[in-house]
């Protein structure tokens, strides 16, 4: 109880703050995701130090990633989804290559070894999908191509990023290849047959009871399976694994279904503002006054090689250059799938505690520039009109609010 009373006060300040800097973030017009994001950097050790991210903090905010990615999949349009599938896999393969092999020759030439570097450019290729999707969200264009292209290549590209992280550390002698391939391979179809055998038993299960919210509790539950098996079984991210049964769900829960709006208000009210104020607290200076000149190349490295290799890949897909470049502005965040990596790489030998620190500076940076880079590329949300794409047969996500 102790340890309790000791993180009450901390925890209805983070609450409390995380709305206050949002709605002062919509006065200048940027997203509440933006202020959030900077509630945590000034409080934490970064700037102010007047807090630190704890393991109680921490599991709040992976339970808040989860959710919000959970409520991305609910408000993707399955049926749309082919439509949008080759400029998100353009727009994948572009963001990995490009970040990764220019990451690499960066890290090269501040005095890494190869392997190293190489590592270094493979945490620069992952793309946190959660901070995009907030950002769109709030901006009204979520639904559009351009938004359901960047959710779906930021899914892709956490496959390819986890891909290439597999060849680097079984190249390092850490892991097998081929058995995170074929868990991959797995992993993806039965998770989808599973959660499309059971949800709609669900939904009619829940028509029986009397109270609505056990079949909230039920899909919480299952969200949480779901997050464990994608990186347990499937070796890939747990955001990937709530995404999925987010999009499975759905398919047969209408909107304003207490799936929906409960989920909506469990996260947006506790759980999201937790995930976004603890990106903040994980920021340390020390990395940054260490080595300021390679964080500032890798900053800018991160920044202009998923910009622009987003953005080429986007074109291939089919999109004039404004909406590519919005797409590959929409890539640039990192968010915790690069600091998981990076942190295996710590573990593993491959970084430093120096390198892992400036990577952490670039993932907040990237993290922190993606929402006010969104609302500068995107224009106001009444003046957004969707844009069509060529319908090919490679399936992923059309959004729809």
């Amino acid at each position: 109880m102790e340890h309790t009373l000791v993180f009450l006060l901390p925890l209805a300040g983070i609450l409390i703050g995380a709305k206050i800097a949002g709605q002062l973030s919509h006065r200048i017009g940027l997203p509440a995701v933006f202020g959030e994001l900077m509630l945590g950097l000034i409080l934490g050790p970064a700037v102010l130090g007047l807090m630190q991210s704890s393991d109680t903090l921490q599991l709040l905010s992976n339970i808040g990633v989860l959710i919000l990615m959970f409520i991305a999949g609910l408000e993707t349009d399955v049926a749309g989804m082919r439509s949008a599938g080759k400029a998100s896999l353009w727009t994948a393969i572009g963001g990995v290559l490009l970040p990764l092999g220019f990451g690499a020759v960066a890290g090269h030439m501040f005095g890494l070894t190869w392997p190293q570097a190489i590592f270094l450019g493979t945490v620069l290729t992952a793309t946190s999908v959660s901070i995009s999707a907030q950002t769109l969200r709030e901006l009204g264009v979520l639904r559009t191509a351009e938004g359901s292209t960047i959710l779906g290549a930021a899914i892709i590209d956490d496959v390819l990023g986890v891909l290439v992280f597999a060849v680097v550390m079984s190249l390092m002698g850490e892991g097998s290849l081929y058995w995170t391939l074929i868990k991959m391979t797995v992993f993806f179809p039965v998770a989808w047959f599973v959660g499309d055998a059971l949800v709609p038993w669900i939904v009619r299960w829940e028509q029986r009871m009397h109270h609505r919210e056990a079949s909230l509790a039920v899909i919480l539950g299952l969200l949480l399976v779901y997050a464990w098996s994608a990186e347990v079984l499937g070796s890939v991210a747990t955001i990937t694994g709530a995404y999925i049964l987010g999009v499975v769900v759905a398919r047969h829960a209408k909107e304003g279904h207490i799936v929906h709006e409960g989920i909506a208000a469990i996260g947006y009210a506790f759980f999201i503002p937790m995930f976004f104020v603890n990106i903040g607290l994980q920021a340390h200076a020390e990395g940054l006054y260490a080595v300021p000149w390679i964080t500032v190349a890798l900053i800018v490295v991160a920044v202009v090689t998923k910009i622009v290799g987003g953005g080429v890949g986007a074109m291939l897909g089919g999109f004039g250059r404004r909406s590519a470049l919005q797409i590959g502005v929409g890539m640039v965040s990192r968010g915790e799938v690069a600091l998981v990596i990076a942190s295996a790489g710590l573990a593993s030998g491959l970084l430093s505690s120096e390198v892992f620190s400036v990577l952490l500076i670039v993932t907040i940076a990237t993290t922190l520039l993606t929402p006010p880079l969104l609302r500068w590329v995107f224009p106001a949300p009444a003046a957004v009109e969707p844009t069509s794409v060529p319908v090919v047969t490679f399936g992923d996500v059309l959004v729809t609010e």
